[in-house]
């Protein structure tokens, strides 16, 4: 988008040297329509990232998105800010709808706002609510309306927290005054019995009816999740050929669960599989996993492979049980536990931020117990 701002208006970022060790921020001016003048407005939502990369790309995307709204006529003040895709009297539909552009304009994964965005659509009381006289209540029941039908604890406050999001978005451009979803809690949500790991005898009985099946892109799109703990979603499905790197795989920060850039050591049994089905010597940009079988330009869909993995456990008596495809991560995680007993190679491996993750994770897969030293205990 073309900077249209005069010089002495456009946003400038002051990045300390590249020192992140001290405060980053982007000084911008914008016109308060109560003081009738231009104020000094401050954005530092990049200093919660640790590495120089993820902090510019961050200061980056704040620098364009506060341009675009200065462009645009963003104001400050009482009045609400006008000339950014709002009405003059908006609806709590038309903030949802306007959220929902701006998330997807970023380039980002933001899967959760178009759902919102047609859940509030069929709710028409809260839809055409004024966005201003939206009250907890109206909240509540719209949130009760969900639970109503069915939806999980887990699924009900993923909608409460994404439409949280929107007013706090809205917070931040000064065009409510309050968030009226903080006023409603979250439900509990039990643990839940899904993704068990499999065991080693019915990881055999899988493989033999895989084998029997010729079905080698499902194998190898099991040993991906299996040996690299790679998410299914778009981790995996939207693997590319270029992706696979000579030891690790990368996974883009736009795909990866916490939108940031990863690396994934590649076992050496994974590494064979690679080498057997000669995926590097396709275009980089080709999709690894595609319908014909070997790598293309168009991936496959999102239920591709679980209808065809679905079959194959109903086939070997396990389906409708826990098991799925993302119980091979686990079972992966499991087995290189017990094979090495080394939490901080299997926390790098799982991607967690901190050995503490990883073994309460661990432990509620049962792999990490005290086992025989509770027998040291003395008699009562």
């Amino acid at each position: 988008m073309p900077n249209s701002l005069p010089p002495d208006q456009r946003p400038r970022l002051f990045d300390a040297d590249g020192d992140l060790s001290k405060r980053w921020y982007i000084n911008f001016k914008v016109w308060d329509t109560d003081k009738q003048r231009y104020v000094r407005k401050q954005d530092t939502s990049m200093n919660k990232y640790r590495t120089l990369t993820e902090r510019r790309q961050q200061a980056n995307r704040k620098l364009r998105e506060i341009t675009k709204l200065l462009v645009e006529g963003y104001t400050s003040g009482s009045t609400p800010a006008i000339n950014i895709g709002l009405p003059r009297n908006p609806t709590l539909l038309d903030a949802v709808k306007l959220v929902t552009e701006r998330k997807l304009a970023s380039g980002r994964k933001h899967e959760n706002y178009p759902r919102l965005l047609r859940e509030v659509q069929r709710f028409q009381s809260l839809a055409n609510a004024a966005l201003e006289h939206v009250r907890p209540v109206n909240v509540l029941a719209f949130l009760d309306n969900l639970a109503a039908r069915g939806m999980e604890p887990k699924t009900y406050n993923g909608y409460r927290d994404t439409l949280s999001a929107v007013f706090n978005y809205l917070l931040k451009l000064e065009a409510v005054s309050r968030n009226p979803v903080r006023g409603v809690d979250r439900r509990k949500v039990v643990a839940s019995d899904e993704h068990q790991p499999y065991t080693n005898a019915q990881r055999q009985l899988v493989r033999e009816e895989i084998a029997r099946r010729g079905d080698a892109q499902l194998q190898l799109f099991i040993s991906f999740i299996y040996y690299c703990f790679v998410r299914i979603g778009s981790e995996l499905r939207l693997l590319r050929v270029g992706d696979l790197l000579a030891h690790t795989v990368r996974v883009p920060g736009t795909r990866a669960k916490n939108d940031k850039a990863e690396h994934v050591a590649i076992p050496r049994q994974l590494a064979v599989l690679i080498d057997e089905h000669a995926l590097r010597s396709y275009p980089a940009d080709f999709y690894v996993f595609t319908k014909s079988g070997q790598p293309g330009p168009v991936p496959v869909g999102k239920n591709w492979f679980a209808k065809r993995h679905r079959a194959v456990l109903t086939a070997v008596g396990l389906a409708g049980g826990n098991h799925s495809l993302y119980s091979y991560k686990h079972t992966g995680a499991i087995n290189l536990y017990l094979a090495t007993r080394d939490i901080e190679l299997v926390r790098r491996h799982c991607r967690h931020q901190h050995a503490g993750i990883t073994a309460t994770y661990l432990r509620k897969l049962g792999a990490v117990h005290d086992g025989d030293r509770l027998d040291a205990m003395p008699d009562f």
